[in-house]
């Protein structure tokens, strides 16, 4: 990760608190808890964005946990709109507390510029299921607030076993309340598992979790054609009239092989992205306080070893690969339970040769 003038920040991902007031069974925080105390001092996040205003960073993601529940939202969101008028505020959340659109109105007169709302099901039913909790009617009445207002927003949906057969189903009810744009990340495990490559290929089927996300496409494109898929599972695990389906609507890499981002988390403490929560690689005030140390820090034989290791790709047949340079082997994540010859092997189980 190194900033120049061809991959400088670009985005800062900062996480507010770990309170949340849902408990997402595919959540990828989860392993950390959900302390509300878990939070960011307001002196020291102003000091984060004063940082980030100094590096030229152009967007801020606010994330959490839930960010709506920080206590300093407001304050944060106005701070930035009158000290660094450059930088875009952005906000991910479930939506919930959107259902009141007073608050809707004090987040945009403070200057928030873009949201993204995790949609968990198209129904209570699926939403207990997915959450522990009923809150489909508030975040439809949230995306109606939201649609009422001239803030630009996206409804997002982490594609799991459990819920891709509700995919269309859930975005026609946001699009029917007034969503216009929509994302899927096909999930990918953060957690420790003992079972590994093919017990837990078969176990959690990746293929057959896009196959059942492919086959609603034509569907999908009937109720809008502004939906694409996030960055997760690397590219050689579609088939070549998958990839075909997919033209156009395929996120590019992450910041981790794009060295474009970085990402704090509530004890100050810079990570690779918000997946790597173990991962330390300096802790603003002690290892950085300013630009110039940010950019010592992240071209530093430490951390760059650190990314290295990272980003090392799943197989040296993904050198030559024709998708290499939009893929990287995807996610590096996704090889914490399997490996890539574990996975072309299942593939083959599943398509014969190819």
């Amino acid at each position: 990760m190194t900033i120049n003038d061809e991959s400088r920040l670009k985005q800062c991902e900062i996480i507010l608190t770990q309170g949340c007031n849902l408990r997402c069974d595919f959540c990828f925080e989860k392993e950390v808890g959900y302390r509300s105390s878990d939070q960011l001092k307001f002196e020291d996040l102003r000091r984060l964005v004063d940082l980030c205003g100094e590096a030229g960073v152009r967007y801020l993601f606010l994330t959490g946990g839930e960010p709506l529940l920080y206590p300093n939202l407001i304050e944060i969101l106005q701070y930035v709109s009158e000290n660094h008028p450059s930088i875009t505020p952005t906000i991910a959340t479930n939506g919930m507390l959107l259902a009141d659109i007073n608050f809707c109105r004090l987040l945009l007169d403070a200057g928030l510029k873009y949201l993204d709302v995790s949609m968990k099901g198209a129904s209570s039913e699926s939403w207990i299921r997915s959450t522990g909790c009923d809150g489909f009617s508030k975040q439809m009445k949230a995306i109606r607030n939201l649609s009422s207002t001239p803030i630009e927003f996206t409804c997002s949906m982490v594609v799991t076993h459990d819920n891709v057969a509700e995919v269309c189903d859930a975005a026609q009810m946001a699009y029917d309340n007034g969503a216009k744009q929509f994302s899927f990340t096909f999930y990918i495990d953060n957690s420790h598992l003992q079972e590994k490559d093919r017990a837990y290929l078969v176990k959690n089927n990746p293929i057959s979790l896009i196959e059942a996300f492919i086959s609603q496409t034509e569907r999908l494109c009937s109720i809008t054609d502004d939906w694409w898929v996030e960055y997760s599972y690397p590219l050689c695990i579609f088939t070549k009239e998958q990839l075909r389906i997919l033209e156009g609507r395929l996120a590019g890499p992450c910041q981790i092989h794009l060295g474009n981002a970085i990402t704090v988390n509530t004890h100050m403490e810079l990570m690779p992205c918000d997946m790597y929560i173990d991962t330390n690689l300096g802790r603003f005030g002690k290892e950085f306080s300013t630009s110039r140390e940010l950019k010592k820090l992240l071209e530093s034989r430490d951390v760059q070893g650190a990314l290295r290791d990272i980003r090392r790709l799943p197989s040296p047949k993904c050198v030559s690969c024709e998708y290499l340079e939009h893929c990287y082997g995807g996610c590096p994540v996704t090889w914490k339970n399997y490996s890539f010859d574990s996975l072309m092997s299942f593939k083959e189980e599943a398509f014969g040769s190819f």
